[in-house]
């Protein structure tokens, strides 16, 4: 089927989203929360979701291979988070403003499966665990640049949202020397200079770096199987390197495992290749569906912040019982290691469907897998 017979075929099929894409639209940039949403000509309006799918408001029945960008692996209304859920509504409110007997025991449960994480705090995005992670490397370094992978994702705030998607790869400088480029206006210059990029994969790229600036940088934050570029696996040895590099340097390894986290491992990512983080970040998958991020790592790097030291972490939403009662089911619950081998199997199976066409088709592809992610 060509192009425009499904672009036809499309319009047809989605009358009613149209008529609300343009409503809406007069009210809302685009018509949508969050500019990841938008598609050409409009986005479809979704009316409800369950299980691996999601149904449009004109009635349309569609397979979720998106699941809300890995934020919904669990599943639309998962009856174990929905119970829990409303249990905690009913017995604590939605929002309490004080800490109360759940928080206490998503921190330990995510504690003991990483063991990294001696502390935690919990935050209602992964943006925002990603800006707190770098605040707090540079309190405790007293230093101010970040290295960030070229094409990696952390996140909207302006630290992180550099060099991910350039409208062309001219900007970008010379593979050697790498330009650090704002993803949006916006974005003060001053800032974007304490943001440096190197290669993944590419230990001498870091390096370089280091050697230029070691005394300034206070922290290198990546994820360890990259989900931005498709799915890129680290080398063998590769984020063992950065670790080194990182303590001799004194700087701070952040390991964002806001998308691989409970997805593309039982836990994290990175402690399936021998490596240790000083910080983590996590997000998506252990809220259930819910908005509930976390930044953690080792105890005396996280007694840095308010009220023990003076690295501020403030949010009127972060840790409220809504979403901790979502986030300990899920981890409970779903996102067990026998769950996560299931998964896994169903992945696999899913992979082996898609280089069958890709053989059949004779395209040219190439199929990536970690977990329950590829």
């Amino acid at each position: 089927m060509k192009f425009r017979e499904i672009l036809a075929k499309y319009l047809i099929k989605t009358s009613k989203s149209r008529e609300m894409f343009e409503e809406v639209s007069a009210y809302i940039p685009g018509a949508v929360g969050s500019a990841i949403q938008f598609f050409r000509p409009y986005p479809i309006f979704a009316q409800r979701g369950y299980g691996s799918k999601i149904w449009d408001v004109d009635g349309n029945e569609y397979i979720d291979h998106c699941m809300s960008y890995g934020a919904m692996v669990a599943g639309h209304r998962n009856p174990e988070i929905v119970e829990a859920i409303v249990n905690a509504v009913k017995e604590y409110g939605t929002l309490l403003g004080a800490p109360h007997p759940l928080v206490g025991e998503l921190a330990k449960e995510i504690s003991s499966r990483i063991p990294d994480v001696e502390m935690i705090r919990f935050t209602n995005s992964g943006g925002e665990a990603t800006m707190y992670a770098i605040r707090l490397a540079r309190a405790v370094t007293g230093r101010e640049k970040i290295v960030k992978m070229e094409g990696a994702y952390h996140g909207a705030h302006d630290y992180l949202l550099i060099s991910d998607k350039p409208s062309t790869i001219q900007v970008l400088g010379s593979y050697e020397e790498p330009r650090s480029v704002p993803d949006s206006l916006g974005t003060p210059q001053d800032v974007t200079k304490l943001t440096l990029t190197a290669h993944f994969n590419d230990i001498d790229s870091v390096e370089r770096l280091f050697k230029r600036y070691g005394n300034e940088i206070a922290a290198v934050i990546t994820e360890p199987v990259q989900t931005n570029m498709g799915v890129v696996l680290p080398e063998e040895g590769y984020l063992k390197e950065l670790r080194r590099l990182c303590d001799y340097y004194g700087a701070l390894l952040i390991f964002d495992e806001v998308k691989t986290g409970f997805n593309a491992a039982p836990s994290a990512s990175y402690l399936e290749y021998g490596v240790r983080a000083d910080l983590v970040t996590l997000g998506k998958n252990i809220g259930g569906g819910t908005p509930l991020a976390a930044f953690g790592g080792r105890r005396e790097f996280m007694e840095q912040i308010t009220p023990m030291g003076r690295a501020v972490h403030y949010g009127t939403y972060n840790a409220n019982p809504l979403c901790v009662a979502a986030g300990l089911a899920a981890l409970n619950k779903v996102f067990t290691p026998d769950t996560h081998d299931r998964m896994k199997a169903f992945n696999n199976e899913l992979v082996r469907g898609i280089n069958e066409a890709i053989q059949e088709s004779k395209i040219v592809a190439t199929t990536v897998v970690k977990g329950n992610m590829g």
